[in-house]
């Protein structure tokens, strides 16, 4: 039976928005989703075991969380070692639901910057314009924020937590797949 409820762990606020909207996205069937943002990869680091913790406590409609996701931006740093270093610091424990941890290639905005399409939906509703292209390897920049807000600002919107979850709830995942692999590793964790 697929995940109905999900607990993520996540570096912010923008984080947390785009997360779940994309969560949302991979879904076939409605989700709940309960978000902990902890203001930046070094709290994340120390707060996330304690988060993990209360998540046991957690009842959605009469039901406990089934998926739980620690989730941080890469930043340069293999992927691969930065969920074990985090898996390392649970080692041993026990929790009733599956525990994920991923961390994304450089930053998350470079899975904003993948799809332009949805970008450019989001700028037609909110001031009547158009784009047609972002960048053309965002998995690839080391840190993709500046690029999309330099875009957004180009067309006079500012980059929010709002604005990034409209984004996220528009990106098409296939498209997210091809232009940035890592994007399929998380997909593929997302029990849907």
């Amino acid at each position: 039976m697929p995940a109905s409820s999900y607990g993520i762990i996540v570096e912010g606020g923008y984080d947390s928005t785009v997360y779940e909207a994309i969560i949302r996205r991979l879904a076939s069937h409605d989700v709940h989703i309960i978000s902990r943002p902890c203001d930046g990869r070094t709290n994340l680091t120390r707060k996330f075991p304690g988060f993990l913790e209360t998540f046991k406590y957690v009842e959605l409609t009469g039901s406990s969380l089934d998926l739980a996701f620690v989730i941080v931006d890469a930043d340069g740093r293999n992927p691969a070692e930065v969920e074990a270093k985090l898996r390392a610091k649970v080692a041993g424990r026990q929790y009733p639901f599956e525990v994920h941890f991923h961390a994304v290639q450089n930053a998350m905005e470079a899975w904003l910057l993948a799809d332009a399409q949805a970008i450019s939906r989001v700028i037609h509703r909110r001031v009547g314009r158009s784009i047609a292209r972002t960048h053309d390897a965002p998995q690839g920049l080391l840190d993709p924020k500046p690029t999309l807000t330099a875009l957004l600002e180009g067309n006079r919107i500012d980059y929010t937590p709002a604005v990034a979850g409209e984004i996220a709830h528009e990106v098409d995942p296939q498209i997210l797949s091809a232009r940035c692999p890592r994007f399929r590793v998380f997909a593929d964790l997302v029990d849907c």
